[in-house]
């Protein structure tokens, strides 16, 4: 509720929705809570804010696969690669079905050079999500790479 209330622009809303969310919720829930929070905090330009939500959410479930993949959309913009790459293999390792980290580390092996790996890992996102354009126009970038050498 305090996302719908947050994209359709009723701030206030927002805010009393996501402070009780979180004073009524529960081990189960908060980390789900506080990655809504990050979201808005993407959405306001305060990348510190979704940092720290990000982090207290994956603190609350360490399974929080998407919470997982954000942190390590925001390390790479930091210049992070390491930590990029750990964050985008820990949300792969945690939810099999998202399709997310595995284009992410592939665009981050593209633009490192490493083509071999950024070619595995784009497929693996095209499996769970053939239609993502993204993803095909990596591949096709690589194709292209492969053809040449």
């Amino acid at each position: 509720m305090g996302l719908c209330c947050f994209y359709a622009a009723q701030y206030d809303m927002a805010l009393s929705c996501f402070e009780r969310a979180l004073s009524f919720g529960d081990d189960t829930t908060l980390a789900d809570v506080w990655y809504n929070i990050g979201h808005v905090g993407i959405g306001i330009g305060d990348l510190g804010l979704a940092y720290q939500a990000f982090k207290i959410s994956v603190s609350h479930s360490s399974n929080h696969a998407e919470s997982y993949n954000n942190l390590g959309v925001l390390e790479l913009r930091k210049g992070n690669v390491e930590q990029a790459k750990s964050n985008f293999a820990q949300s792969s390792r945690n939810s099999a079905f998202l399709f997310e980290p595995a284009y992410n580390i592939a665009y981050l092996f593209y633009k490192r050079g490493e083509f071999s790996s950024s070619f595995q890992h784009v497929n693996d996102a095209l499996k769970l999500f053939p239609e993502h354009a993204d993803s095909l126009e990596l591949f096709k970038s690589l194709k292209k790479h492969f053809a040449v050498m």
